[in-house]
């Protein structure tokens, strides 16, 4: 290309591929993405939603995930008992698998929370993913509202989560119009 002093600097060429630096045309890297004034906060809107429903269901598993409420709960279910096996067997790994759960998605959406405010870009599709899941959540935890019996949290924790996959829905349409727009994290093309 051929120099051109009266460009602005920062200017991208017509065909997306040079930025003028005020001496010369300077290649653009491949991928490349500019912020939208959406960018920064859908990241720390993501992020602090993962963290807020860690610290929410963490603190709700600790106060209600225990042997006498999973007990509660495998009689509510009419759980049969394999013979052979004693109901505290069952007890027991029920709450061991209920917290194995908690951990996952607890580690799983810090990460998330930690991906998006950092801005990284592969972090986007893992937030839309995770909100996708929240929402498929919230229309499977709807069943508790008919036999509240048959979950260990108390009705106002599953309205909470709830509430969660009703904002869980909002931020995946959120990123998924960002990401038709714009792109990951409305990250437009330099020069669009």
């Amino acid at each position: 290309m051929s120099q051109n002093p009266s460009a602005a600097i920062g200017q991208v060429s017509a065909d997306g591929q040079f930025r003028w630096d005020g001496q010369q045309w300077i290649p653009i890297p491949r991928g490349a993405r500019e912020p939208t004034s959406w960018t920064r906060p859908m990241q720390l809107a993501t992020a602090a939603f993962f963290v807020v429903e860690t610290l929410f269901s963490v603190l709700t598993a600790a106060l209600y995930i225990n042997h006498d409420s999973m007990l509660g709960v495998i009689r509510a279910q009419g759980t049969s008992i394999p013979a052979g096996t004693d109901i505290d067997t069952i007890v027991t790994f029920s709450v061991f698998l209920a917290w194995a759960v908690v951990v996952v998605v607890a580690v799983l959406e810090l990460v998330a929370a930690l991906g998006s405010y950092l801005g990284w870009r592969w972090m986007f599709w893992v937030a839309l993913v995770l909100f996708a899941l929240g929402v498929i959540g919230g229309l499977t935890n709807l069943a508790y509202f008919a036999r509240p019996e048959t979950s260990p949290v108390p009705t106002w924790a599953v309205i909470v989560q709830e509430l969660f996959s009703l904002l869980s829905a909002a931020l995946f349409v959120w990123l998924l119009v960002a990401a038709i727009r714009f792109g990951p994290w409305a990250m437009k093309r330099p020069g669009t």
